[in-house]
């Protein structure tokens, strides 16, 4: 029996593949709406001489118990730096729950 697992989790790394994959539309339409329902940010015209900022779609199967995808999440990154594999998978967020806050400053007391 062979193990088809590899080939049902892949996860695209580029545009150009998950927008081929209705699954992956429906992945990013949900994060565009969370971003227009949130007013994270609005569409504006450069102007003269500013710089874009680059950013990218990054692409993540969240995978239930059983190995099988329960999810597929994509999100804007910053990220025209990373090259697949090289630091692709590299994910630094700068984020403390605030658990841990009351841990350290209970801690320090």
């Amino acid at each position: 029996m062979i193990n088809l697992t590899m080939f049902a989790t892949s996860t695209p790394i580029s545009f150009a593949e998950a927008v081929k994959s209705e699954k992956w539309r429906n992945a990013m339409n949900l994060e565009m709406e969370s971003i227009e329902k949130n007013d994270t940010w609005e569409l504006t015209d450069l102007p003269v001489g500013g710089k874009k900022i680059g950013l990218k779609w990054v692409y993540k199967s969240k995978l239930n118990e059983n190995g099988q995808i329960d999810t597929r999440q994509g999100w804007w990154q910053k990220g025209m730096l990373k090259k697949h594999g090289v630091n692709y998978n590299e994910v630094f967020a700068h984020v403390e729950r605030s658990d841990t806050i009351q841990l350290m400053l209970a801690l320090a007391t």
